[in-house]
């Protein structure tokens, strides 16, 4: 028998899973204190307290349409957040290092479980614009305020009590273990189909591809995110602290957008990605020609609404692209592409740069404009020249009535 739920609280329950998704960036706002009570290590080991995560995470996500086939969905979202919650407290607990470390790849292993999870289940309750909604609300906007708040958080802890204590905003997802844990039912859609006997769909390319354009979208971003605050702040643009400001102004333009995305992707639905791609690249050339730190704001917030709108465009895009049968999930695949190209940046404009004989602040801002531009261009004739498709409707032996196997939800 179906479990019955209001579809609004199921709704709050599903999208409350993406509130940790960027929640690695609390060793990134003291990481200065970090590296000062660690003089012996040399600062570029103790900046991998930051960065390990997200080159972790990357492996669970590769493999975790197998892990969803096999596991249920349940039992992935509790050790995910397990493991982020174990890895992200620990470091308050210990002095060493290198331990730390490994316990920040602890927490890299749950993002990597839970990021492609908080897309993947909603596709599994919802459909169409309604999904189209979640994912862009989900995977920007409440991500975004997540962000903020480990950011926010973790910065004043440490500032009152000590660097240590800016981890113990690890503990604030506890509550949402216990609400999923309570009140989240299995998709019932999923578990069907996996006691049925199958036969193996081969994914679209469109996935492989639209994943490989993720890896340069994130790679391209990592011009501004790492050289904004360096323009304004050797420029005398504005303030240490405005200068701080700038990426918090990209993240609001995120958040902002995610509330957007769904309708954005009803009225282009063919161009959206390439769109995203085009507005965050105009973001970064009014940050690349602007002199005054207003118009460096609002170039950051329109970049910010690109990515706001191109992330979860990518997720949904391989959400629509998975055939409806099909009980393994491709949204792992964009969770590594983002990671991949994240660690990507800094090599490819660390050559750029070196190649060209420059200095950091202005021009990695015009390498990512022209990059974006460039991906733009090659996104949009590749959406106009494919034949437009939706999810594939592909045939699968001994599967039972979607209707059947849909939850029970109340208005």
């Amino acid at each position: 028998m179906s479990k019955v739920i209001n579809r609004n609280f199921l709704k709050f329950l599903i999208v409350i899973i993406a509130f940790q998704d960027v929640a690695a960036g609390v060793a990134g706002s003291i990481m200065a204190d970090i590296i000062a009570a660690y003089p012996d290590y040399n600062p570029t080991i103790v900046m991998l307290v930051a960065t390990f995560p997200g080159l972790i995470q990357i492996v669970p996500a590769l493999f975790y349409g197998k892990l969803s086939s096999i596991f249920r969905k349940r039992t992935l979202l509790f050790t995910g957040l397990i493991l982020f919650m174990i890895g992200g407290i620990m470091p308050f607990f210990i002095d060493s290092l290198p331990l730390i470390i490994a316990f920040r790849g602890l927490l890299g292993l749950g993002v990597g479980i839970t990021m492609p999870l908080s897309v993947d289940i909603i596709s599994d309750f919802f459909d169409g614009r309604e999904r189209d909604f979640l994912i862009g609300f989900g995977t920007s906007t409440i991500a975004c305020i997540g962000a903020i708040f480990f950011q926010l958080g973790g910065g004043i802890l440490a500032d009152m009590y000590g660097w240590q204590y800016g981890f113990l905003t690890y503990l604030f997802p506890i509550w949402i273990l216990a609400l999923t844990f309570l009140f989240l039912p299995e998709p019932e859609k999923r578990q069907k189909l996996q006691e049925t006997n199958v036969q193996k769909v081969k994914p679209p390319k469109v996935i492989f591809g639209v994943s490989l354009g993720q890896v340069f979208f994130s790679a391209l971003i990592f011009g501004y995110v790492t050289n904004i605050s360096v323009v304004i702040a050797s420029e005398n643009l504005g303030t240490a602290t405005q200068a701080g400001m700038a990426i918090s102004v990209f993240t609001f333009g995120t958040l902002l957008a995610g509330f957007v995305f769904g309708r954005v992707k009803h009225m282009i639905p063919v161009s959206y990605i390439p769109v995203a791609v085009f507005l965050t690249g105009l973001g970064m050339a009014i940050c690349y020609f602007s002199h005054s730190l207003t118009m460096i704001f609002i170039g950051s917030i329109i970049g910010g609404a690109g990515m706001g709108i191109g992330l979860p465009g990518v997720f949904a895009r391989v959400a629509e692209a998975t055939p409806k049968n099909s009980t393994t999930s491709y949204v792992g695949l964009v969770v590594a592409a983002q990671g991949i190209g994240g660690i990507m940046g800094p090599f490819a404009f660390g050559a750029i740069i070196n190649m060209f004989n420059q200095d950091i602040g202005r021009f990695p801002l015009l390498v990512s404009t022209v990059g974006l531009f460039a991906l733009g261009v090659v996104w949009l004739i590749a959406v106009k020249v494919a034949k437009p498709t939706d999810t594939p409707n592909i045939k699968i032996d001994n599967l039972n009535n979607e209707e059947e196997a849909s939850p029970a939800l109340t208005k």
